[in-house]
């Protein structure tokens, strides 16, 4: 049996910020990252927030969010008592305002009465997910947290926000939405729905994603891929990941490349090993078709091929390195490295629901593909 729902409720469009006066007399705890604190966009958002509240800021995020950073917030939290939490930036500021929510209700047993998410980049989908990844920096290991309690009581999606991201963060923020997207169609989980809600999030990123690249400004593109990354992050919510990001997380934990980046160095090498499962090389070839990508008359094997070099190519098109040397990584470093990034990516949350149970010489084959 599979169970189909859809959290959160999604307010988007250039008024949907004026859900900020729904509250009255609370305790608001925004959490974003340093710049946003000091930004003209943060003040935008507080202009919308009624002078009944009382506002804190908690700014101490940095990516790829480590656990010290998530228990002092809780610390933070547990001093302010909030009433209403609400995370204003990229992945790590939400995964963040997730993680301390997660572990402030546990241990204090305070409850908070709305959890509001604002994405600022167009990428992790975090605003719509039961899903947080914090670092263990000692380690070297990220970690995703899956719970129902973590999804967000209501999404706001304003455009105007994302305006401003620079090309690279565009380009890698979207990319992990065609990753977040493709590992849900190959997921052991995917059902019809999920399967829709990612198509759709594939075809806009192919279609958007350059132009928000090349043309930052271009409103249209911006709000399109914005919405790609909400359907994107509601797909793989419900269907679940892959070895892609079981691999990725690891990449990032130990060489701090950007999520998105490792995804999409990856994907391409993780669409051909997974096609190796007949179900998924059948959905893999209906979306190349569906894109264009290939013929209607081709193999699904040759579809596949396609798929996977446009991948490649769309990554190229928006300025993203391909391979971890390309990136600054030294060859001998990132070899030295393979037993513990396949061997903690077979462990992986993400893995779990992946078509196929790689071994970890497979992993390690798919990961040397981007070493250079």
């Amino acid at each position: 049996m599979k169970k189909w729902s859809m959290k959160p409720e999604i307010y988007s469009g250039f008024a949907s910020l004026e859900r900020l006066q729904q509250f009255e007399k609370e305790n608001l705890c925004f959490v974003c990252d340093p710049y946003l604190a000091e930004s003209d966009s943060l003040k935008r958002i507080l202009g919308y927030v009624k002078r009944t509240n009382t506002v804190e800021i908690y700014s101490d995020i940095i990516p790829d969010p480590p656990i010290e950073t998530v228990v002092d917030g809780i610390e933070k939290m547990t001093k302010h008592k909030p009433t209403v939490v609400i995370a204003v930036g990229g992945g790590s500021a939400i995964d963040t305002a997730k993680a301390m929510l997660f572990f402030y209700k546990r241990t204090t047993g305070n409850k908070v009465k709305r959890f509001v998410a604002i994405p600022t980049t167009s990428g992790t989908g975090s605003e719509v997910t039961s899903a947080s990844v914090i670092t263990d920096t000692q380690n070297k290991i990220k970690y995703p947290i899956f719970h129902e309690a973590i999804i967000p009581h209501e999404a706001i999606l304003d455009a105007s926000l994302v305006m401003s991201s620079p090309p690279s963060v565009t380009a890698f923020s979207g990319l992990d939405v065609l990753t977040h997207a493709l590992e849900s169609l190959a997921s052991v989980n995917r059902t019809n729905y999920t399967n829709a809600l990612a198509e759709k999030a594939t075809e806009l990123v192919f279609q958007f994603l350059p132009t928000c690249v090349n043309q930052g400004m271009e409103l249209d593109a911006r709000i399109q891929m914005h919405e790609a990354s909400t359907l994107a992050g509601l797909a793989f919510d419900a269907a679940g990941l892959g070895v892609c990001h079981a691999i990725a997380h690891q990449v990032g934990a130990n060489f701090k490349v950007p999520h998105g980046l490792a995804n999409s160095m990856l994907l391409p090498y993780v669409i051909q090993a997974n096609s190796k499962d007949k179900e998924t090389r059948k959905n893999y070839a209906r979306i190349s078709r569906k894109l264009g990508i290939c013929p209607p008359s081709l193999p699904d094997h040759l579809a596949v091929s396609n798929l996977a070099q446009a991948v490649q190519q769309l990554a190229i098109e928006c300025k993203a390195p391909i391979k971890l040397n390309s990136f600054g990584i030294q060859e001998e470093a990132a070899l030295s490295a393979e037993d513990v990034i396949a061997n903690n990516a077979l462990n992986d949350t993400t893995f779990k629901t992946n078509p196929i149970q790689f071994s970890a010489e497979e992993i390690k084959d798919i990961y040397r593909n981007i070493i250079k």
